[in-house]
């Protein structure tokens, strides 16, 4: 069977463990009697488990190989998974959210660059099929819960043990399919690579993605203050999938017009949903979804992931996870500080000062990135040009 579905596999169900419980915060979160912010905390336990692998083990994946580092990879994942599963409730997600951090630490770099290789060192191939992976992982753990709890109450649903089964029927097709090449070689750790032609793609990811953390986190708390709450699992899903949808068509633009295209319709989605979630408009929510997610994880996500895998070179996987540190502090950071907001002056008031703030931030990056400095790279290419090659050293 072809590696590179494997891979791709791996990824998905790591992604897709990260979240599985989101439907049941509530849930757990009352029967522990705590409030948005300390949710919102637990909740970003899953970047204090992510960055330190992306920021001193950069280069893990270089050094012990790929297949190796997706393997780990898809054990912390089946352990978070698992904890949850045994020990329902607000403390079990103290260590799944820690162990679902390192999991896609050690995942998501190492699964791009091993693609990459297998296909002739092809980045922009990697980056199609990465970006779907990732997207649908992150959005449908949440789906498959919300549809497993219409279903049946439960603190712990079917997709429980069905994403244990799904981690160890992928752990085992890239244990007997994929092939062990050979490690590039280097210390183990090593910083990510972010030089400054790549930095206008990490902000451009970290305020994008600082909406998706907001969504997860803090956007359910609305909804069910609304009497929307059902409907949080539907609109996470709505996020990344609209992202997928859009990415043949972010695939034909260059990098820095599919960035500015995602930087422009993030701060409309968002405005839609909150708006909407205000006035009980469910389908203002969802359109915001579906809008919000064209740029958290069409342009944007992809747009930066090509550019930067394509300019890299040999280094990478290193590239990839400085993207990725970016994304994870933009995911992680905002959303406890909107959470703690939500505690003290509600949740609507703390929604709308973060917009204004998104709308502040995309504005400004949307400027530089229209200088002629700014990079252009096409998502269609296969390798990186010359000048792209001088521009990076």
């Amino acid at each position: 069977m072809n590696p590179v579905v494997w891979i791709a596999v791996a990824v998905l169900f790591v992604t897709g463990s990260v979240n599985l419980e989101v439907p049941l915060y509530g849930t757990y979160a009352r029967a522990a009697g705590v409030g948005t912010g300390v949710t919102a905390i637990v909740f970003a336990l899953y970047v204090a488990g992510l960055l330190p692998v992306l920021i001193l083990f950069g280069g893990i994946s270089d050094r012990i190989g790929r297949k190796r580092t997706i393997l780990l990879g898809l054990c912390a994942s089946c352990a978070a998974t698992t904890l949850v599963f045994l020990w329902p409730g607000f403390a079990a997600l103290l260590p799944a959210r820690l162990l679902q951090g390192v999991g896609v630490g050690l995942t998501v770099s190492a699964a791009t660059a091993y693609i990459a290789e297998l296909s002739h060192a092809d980045p922009a191939r990697a980056a199609r099929l990465i970006a779907p992976s990732t997207a649908l992982g992150f959005g449908g753990g949440a789906l498959v819960t919300t549809l497993a709890l219409a279903a049946t109450l439960a603190t712990t649903p079917l997709t429980y043990p069905l994403m244990i089964a799904g981690c160890i029927a992928a752990f085992s097709g890239v244990l007997v399919f994929c092939p062990p090449l050979q490690p590039v070689g280097g210390a183990l750790v090593r910083l990510p690579l972010m030089t400054a032609r790549t930095l206008p793609a990490g902000i451009a990811i970290a305020i994008a993605w600082a909406v998706s953390g907001v969504v997860v986190a803090v956007v359910p708390a609305q909804l069910a203050e609304h009497g929307l709450g059902m409907w949080a699992g539907p609109v996470l899903f709505l996020v990344n999938a609209a992202g997928v949808l859009v990415q043949p068509w972010a695939r034909s633009l260059p990098a820095q017009r599919s960035m500015l295209i995602g930087l422009a319709v993030v701060p409309v989605g968002y405005a839609l949903m909150v708006t909407g979630a205000a006035l009980q408009q469910l389908p203002w929510v969802l359109l915001g979804a579906c809008i919000c997610g064209t740029g958290c994880y069409g342009f944007t996500y992809l747009g930066g992931l090509a550019s930067v895998s394509n300019a890299a070179g040999a280094a990478r996987a290193r590239a990839v996870a400085g993207y990725f540190l970016f994304a994870y502090l933009g995911f992680g950071i905002p959303s406890i500080l909107v959470g703690y907001a939500a505690d003290r002056v509600g949740t609507t008031w703390a929604l709308g000062i973060f917009g204004c703030l998104l709308v502040a931030a995309s504005s400004s990056l949307a400027l530089l990135l229209r200088r002629p400095a700014a990079p252009h790279i096409s998502l269609t290419e296969g390798s990186s040009s010359p000048r792209a090659r001088r521009q990076m050293t």
